[in-house]
């Protein structure tokens, strides 16, 4: 369980464990204190805390999905006896044709007929599965409260894959790590959950107008965390960033709360960590480098851009 925690953090524990042991009081109410401590550390602590919430969404993007999967199968079921029974009334109808004798070249308008009807069904039936089989591979790999922006699994794949790239070509590689500023204090515990997920989808929407003018990859990294995978080195991606930064801050946010408009309008902030491939590095060493990042900004201000280094980041 503590292999979680940095060294820093794992000192930190000791530390309230051995300062409670150094009283030499082995009461069961004194015990019972240093387990409450150690519980509240694990509960309050940040890397808990993102463990917690990738959890909730990765069921909740599990149970999306399996809903998607069984209508996508219950309705292939029915497709296919669908298809059972056009082919049977195909061929007794060319039974019957041929069985009725006359004219051939009437009998053999009449079968055309038969067979470009039933051409058209399998092709506008194709169509409609092709759609279908579009929107199951969306599901599969886009958020659903955010989309377009891809979800965790599809990050997780795409980050692999680019990292191997970059580690064979030696291409540049870039990750933003993107959090909204006091998320929870000054927009969903002031406005409401609802208005909280227009917020992100917002940021969503302004973050994926840069990914698709530039081909670069957006997803959500969960809560209000949002990532871009970018071939960019640590220059151009500050520079990015800053821009991301700066037309989130200027937005004006409009959002209906009890059927009417918000007056004056939400303005909010985010805290942007940029991290650049370095040789060495796994796909989750560089996320985690962009996140350790962006947690620096927290620390000093938030509204900031800020681009990780090994052994310390800075702005």
């Amino acid at each position: 369980m503590f292999s979680i925690f940095d060294d820093n953090q794992k000192k930190a524990v000791q530390q309230v464990v051995f300062e409670e042991l150094g009283r030499h009081d082995a009461s069961a109410v004194h015990l019972r204190q240093v387990v409450e401590e150690v519980q509240d550390f694990l509960i309050r602590n940040r890397i808990t805390d993102d463990l917690r919430k990738k959890l909730r969404l990765q069921r909740e993007d599990a149970a999306n999905l399996g809903s998607a999967v069984s209508d996508f199968l219950r309705e292939s079921f029915a497709s296919e006896h669908e298809r059972t029974g056009l082919v049977a009334r195909f061929g007794n109808q060319t039974l019957e044709l041929l069985d009725r004798g006359g004219d051939a070249m009437e009998l053999i308008r009449n079968i055309r007929v038969l067979v470009t009807d039933m051409l058209r069904y399998y092709r506008d039936a194709a169509e409609l599965w092709e759609g279908k089989a579009r929107e199951l591979e969306r599901m599969v790999s886009v958020d659903p409260l955010l989309a377009p922006l891809h979800n965790r699994r599809a990050l997780d794949a795409h980050m692999q894959k680019v990292v191997a790239e970059a580690d064979a070509v030696g291409t540049p590689l870039a990750v933003f790590m993107i959090d909204v500023d006091n998320f929870k204090t000054t927009i969903n515990d002031v406005y409401g959950h609802q208005v909280g997920d227009d917020v992100l989808r917002t940021l969503a929407k302004i973050i994926s107008r840069y990914a698709s003018d530039n081909d670069w990859f957006a997803a959500r990294y969960g809560g209000d965390e949002l990532v871009l995978v970018c071939p960019l080195d640590i220059d151009q991606a500050q520079f990015y960033a800053e821009a991301i930064r700066l037309a989130v801050q200027q937005y004006e946010f409009k959002p209906r709360v009890a059927g009417k408009l918000v007056d004056p309008p939400i303005r909010f902030t985010v805290s942007i960590g940029v991290a650049e491939y370095q040789p060495g590095m796994s796909w989750a060493d560089l996320l985690g480098a962009s996140d350790d990042a962006m947690y620096q900004v927290k620390g000093t201000g938030k509204n900031n851009v800020v681009r990780y280094h090994r052994g310390g980041s800075s702005s």
